[in-house]
Formats: C-alpha cells, structure tokens, sequence
C-alpha cells in the first residue's frame, strides 16, 4: 500500500479533456456525475470487501477507478489500481485497509470536485 495518497485532483487533466471533446458543459456534467455516482460506488467496493470475492472487488474497484483516471481524480485511481492488483494478486488480508484509503481518496476527490465545479460555472 502506498504511505500517501497522490494529488487528489489534477485540473490539468480536466483542461485537457475539455479541450479534446471541446463542450466544457459537457465535462462539468461528467465530474458531476461522478461526485453523484461515487457514494454507491464506494458501496459496491464495501460489500465486495465484506464477501471477500476477490474478482468482484477486482471488478467494482475498476468500475470507479476507470472513469477516476478520465477525470483527473488521481487519489481515487491511484488507491482503486493498488486495491484491483491485490485482488488479482488475491492479496485479501489487508483489504480493509485497502478500502479506507479509497474512501478516503473518495472523500478527498468529492470536496475538490466540488470546489472545480464551484469556481467554474
């Protein structure tokens, strides 16, 4: 596991995107959508964590991780890779340890989502 967690929020990375796809609208709607949707992701990666499957927390883990790395929200990708290389590793027995630094990393990404999304409507 990792002694910190990365930037939690690299803006650059959302420039970029609005400058590929052109819509900054559209951007806006998909980090909001990630800050709406994270709440039941995390959810899916508790109950994953709780049966112990390590293909399923591989797979929820990807789930979140994925659209995490698009949008900039490194912590989120950085803890959600580590967390799906154990599982593939079937490295179960620090798990739970593993899942905190995910909610962490969520609760980190939320608030700088949130405050990007303020500062740029």
């Amino acid at each position: 596991m990792s002694d910190h967690l990365p930037v939690v929020l690299d803006e650059a990375r959302l420039t970029s995107l609005v400058d590929e796809i052109g819509d900054r609208g559209l951007v806006m709607e998909a980090v909001q959508a990630f800050v709406d949707e994270l709440p039941g992701r995390l959810q899916a990666i508790r109950d994953a964590v709780a049966e112990g499957d390590p293909e399923r927390i591989r797979s929820v883990a990807h789930a979140l991780g994925s659209p995490a790395a698009m949008l900039g929200a490194t912590a989120v990708s950085v803890s959600t890779k580590e967390m799906q290389r154990a599982a593939l590793s079937e490295e179960t027995e620090d798990m739970d340890e593993r899942l905190t630094e995910v909610e962490t990393a969520g609760r980190l990404s939320v608030a700088a989502m949130t405050d990007y999304l303020a500062r740029s409507r």
